[in-house]
């Protein structure tokens, strides 16, 4: 469900590799059990009982792995580490998902070190596992005033573990790997305008840098995708523009702090509202647009985007997808509240912390 346009072997990868390692079949199970009872609504104590057990058991098994030599370094290793950080996403656990992110981080830098001159640096699934890895942590750079990207663009830990940039949108991602150093770069450029350290020079590059996100709207869709089920190639191209236009209003909204009524910002939330319209209302791919959404909901005052938006994110609610539903609760509070803050100073200040992943 996180991932409705990855490549088939990627689900069948992971299953069968959860049913020979225990820690990634519990990790699974607490997943499973965490979005069943978004699906059925069900608010009662037993699922998240039932939930809690399975996530104890994955955290028990995978540290008695940690503790085995032979089997901490492996892509199930990381692969369990990368659903627990997911699921405390999901659930709304914000205490504990740096941590368990960091923990990803510090495993596949390991495991990508001592197979650097092994077959594992071209295995298919351990770049998903990087490009999942990534996708959340620029997600989570982005979604605050905090700015800070674990494996930033200067970061060399990861390289050549993913697919280089070719112009394809990614099938993980839902837009073009070319997209994520400068999501990074955006990042990084809202946390020095928050700490008052954006100077003349790093602003007057702005423009090269809006004309790079500008160049990126027309990407191709992989010859792969034709095999999936409900996903068309429209709408993956829906999700790519949709985040390249995301990346425009962050620039514009927070390093350039232009208002919300200058023509360029109210260009990008148009842009962005066009192209999940693109994307049917009850399709899958919504599922990969929670960024651009709230970043589009964030930004304007216009009571007709914000009918668009709310029935949206309600929709995909009904997909049992948590982090929706808190999300569209953050955007509610932010609506009625009527403050003359920033969304992410106005989150700041209550102490709210999203993952728009």
């Amino acid at each position: 469900m996180l991932f409705p346009a990855a490549p088939e072997f990627f689900l069948q990868r992971v299953i069968s590799a959860a049913l020979e390692t225990p820690h990634l079949l519990y990790a699974l199970l607490a997943s499973a059990c965490s979005h069943h009872s978004r699906l059925m609504q069900d608010s009662g104590p037993r699922p998240k009982v039932t939930c809690l057990k399975y996530t104890n058991l994955a955290i028990s098994s995978l540290r008695t792995s940690l503790c085995d030599t032979d089997q901490a370094l492996t892509a199930q290793t990381v692969t369990t580490a990368m659903a627990l950080c997911t699921n405390d996403v999901c659930n709304g656990n914000m205490h504990a998902w740096r941590t368990h992110l960091r923990g990803v981080l510090q495993l596949l830098v390991t495991f990508l070190e001592k197979e650097k001159r092994s077959s594992a640096m071209k295995d298919p699934l351990v770049k998903c596992l990087v490009k999942w890895f990534r996708s959340m942590d620029i997600l989570a750079a982005l979604s605050g005033l905090d700015g800070v990207c674990l494996h930033g663009p200067e970061s060399g830990g990861l390289d050549g573990a993913s697919d280089l940039p070719n112009g394809n949108i990614d099938e993980i991602c839902g837009y073009s790997l070319e997209l994520v150093p400068i999501m990074a770069q955006i990042s990084q450029l809202v946390r020095r305008r928050n700490l008052d350290q954006a100077n003349d020079a790093v602003l007057d590059d702005l423009t090269s840098l809006e004309m790079k996100l500008l160049s990126l709207a027309d990407r191709f869709v992989p010859d792969t995708i034709s095999r999936h089920g409900g996903v068309t190639s429209a709408e993956l191209r829906s999700t790519h523009h949709a985040f390249v236009h995301s990346a425009l209003l962050h620039l514009h909204r927070r390093v350039l702090m232009l208002p919300k009524h200058d023509i360029k910002v109210r260009t990008d939330v148009e842009n962005i509202l066009d192209a999940i319209g693109k994307i049917a209302p009850f399709s899958s791919l919504n599922v990969l647009v929670l960024w651009p959404i709230f970043s589009a909901g964030c930004e304007t005052d216009d009571r007709s985007e914000r009918d668009v938006i709310q029935e949206r994110m309600k929709n995909m609610q009904s997909f049992g997808m948590g982090n929706f539903t808190r999300a569209w609760e953050q955007i509610h509070k932010f609506w009625t509240s009527n403050s003359p803050l920033p969304w992410d100073a106005y989150f700041a200040q209550l102490g709210c912390e999203l993952v728009l992943f």
